[in-house]
This record gives C-alpha cells, structure tokens and sequence, in this order.
C-alpha cells in the first residue's frame, strides 16, 4: 500500500478477489491483457491465478517479475503449484478460496515487504549522508553510461573532486564539522551540474561527477561553477569552517575504452598536477 494514501492498487489476473476495503482492483484475463496493463505502471500488487485459460501461469509470474520488478505478484494457487509459483519468483501464495481477510493481509505484507526491499537497495546505492550515490551505485550507472557511449561513439568527461585537508577535521564520523563540510561539498557539486549527470561520493571528501548526453567541453562550465558555489558556501554565516577543494578532470574516449576505475585515476592524477606547490 502506498504510504500517502493507505490505498493499494492492485491487478487481477484471471481471478475475481470480489470487493476488498481500501484496495482499487483491476482486472485482466490473460497473460497478454496483464502485460499490458503492467507496462503502463502505476500497480502496487498483481494478483495472479495459476490456472489461467492459457495455461501461462508460471510464465506469467515470471515475465511480470521480469518487466516490472518493483511489482510484487501474489499467486493464486495450492498444492504443488504455489512452490513452483514461489519459485518463479512470487512473492506470496493465497488459496483459490482466500477470503477479503486472507486477501488484505497478503497485499499489506507484499507491498511492505517490498518497500523494505526498495529502502535496502536504495541504501546499498546512495550516501547517506549527502544523498548522492556512493561508490558501487556510481560503478553501475557510469558503467552503463561509459556502454552508451561505446555504442555512439561519443566521448564521456568526467569531473573529480577533492575536499582540501578534511584529514585535519578527524576521522570520519568523529566530527559534526567534518560532516557537514562533506555535506556543504556534495551539494555545490549538486547544484553545478544537470539533473541527469551522475554524482557521487566514491570517498570520504571524494566526489565524483560523470557528465551523460552530448557534454563534451562542458566540464569548463562545470568547473567554474564548483569554483562559484564553494564562494557562495564559504560566505554563509555559521559555517563549520572553510570549504576548500581540488579538482581534475578525464574524458571516456569509446575508440580506447578503459574501466571506470581507470578514469577516475587519471583524473585523480590530473588532479594532482594541478595542484599548486607546497
């Protein structure tokens, strides 16, 4: 059930669960007709019997999973049958017979269970301190870019930055102020790029930004804004201390692939270049 309204809307395949309280039940016959339904979104849960006219129960379970895994099915099926319909992937199995209660209480544990399992994956994905991905979402999502850009040929720059001497603030977690700078730093990062590039946290002040669609040149603009929005943070009243970070820039070129890793590096390198002697 979605948390704002406490309503569910829920999908039924080849099975008439009659009027259930808080609950906006749709209906298909088949396989094809759920398919399509799915596809439009907007589902919390898809109600499925087994022993559809088809004979595609099975393959309706899994080809649901498999185009809309946000979806938690709930097979309508005994037996032998409901092992094989968790097996395919359903979340739950209710009995042919299964009353308005039986019914309720299945929805509420499908679509709680798969909120829970949302909220873990987010985590495993993001920062949370700052809200951006962290290093293994960055990995996947520049991965897939970087594949993008192997198919159209188009070059990928990315952004690295660095927060200067955050090492004096403590260890991480140790410090109120050390995060809050981390803080203050992911979102000049934030705000200096478009809703559709790639930010990440990938170290403790380490950030960086993967620049997605035609963006070639546009790491100077970026740039100059980090420069600008550490201005602006640094005059905020009440700061913590002094933002200050370093940054360096790469570029994907799809006719020389490289990992993801390896651009970082040379980005880090350049980096480093840059910096001003000591």
């Amino acid at each position: 059930m979605r948390p704002e309204d406490g309503l569910a809307n829920v999908l039924a395949v080849g099975f008439d669960p009659g009027e259930l309280e808080g609950v906006t039940v749709e209906a298909a016959d088949d396989l094809l007709g759920a398919l399509a339904r799915v596809a439009d979104g907007g589902l919390d849960v898809v109600l499925l019997a087994l022993d559809l006219p088809d004979g595609r129960g099975i393959d309706a379970v899994r080809s649901i999973r498999e185009r809309a895994p946000d979806v938690p099915v709930i097979a309508v099926a005994s037996g032998d049958d409901a092992e094989r319909a968790i097996d395919a992937g359903a979340s739950d199995v209710v009995p042919p017979d299964a009353g308005p209660e039986l019914l309720w209480r299945a929805i509420r544990y499908a679509t709680s269970l798969q909120r829970m399992q949302a909220e873990l994956y987010r985590r495993q994905l993001v920062d949370e301190l700052t809200g951006v991905y962290n290093a293994r979402g960055f990995e996947r999502l520049a991965g897939h870019h970087l594949a993008m850009a192997d198919r159209s040929k188009r070059s990928v720059p990315l952004i690295f930055v660095r927060i200067d001497a955050l090492e004096d603030l403590g260890a991480p977690g140790e410090t109120t102020e050390r995060g809050r700078l981390v803080a203050d730093a992911a979102e000049v990062v934030r705000k200096a790029v478009r809703g559709s590039d790639v930010i990440a946290r990938v170290g403790a002040g380490v950030f960086c930004v993967l620049l997605t669609g035609d963006a070639v040149g546009a790491d100077a603009d970026v740039l100059s804004r980090v420069v600008e929005g550490v201005a602006k943070s640094n005059a905020k009243s009440g700061r913590p201390g002094q933002l200050s970070v370093s940054v360096g820039t790469a570029t994907y070129d799809p006719e020389h692939p490289v990992p993801v890793d390896t651009l970082i590096a040379e980005a880090d390198r350049r980096m480093r270049e840059m910096r001003p002697e000591p």
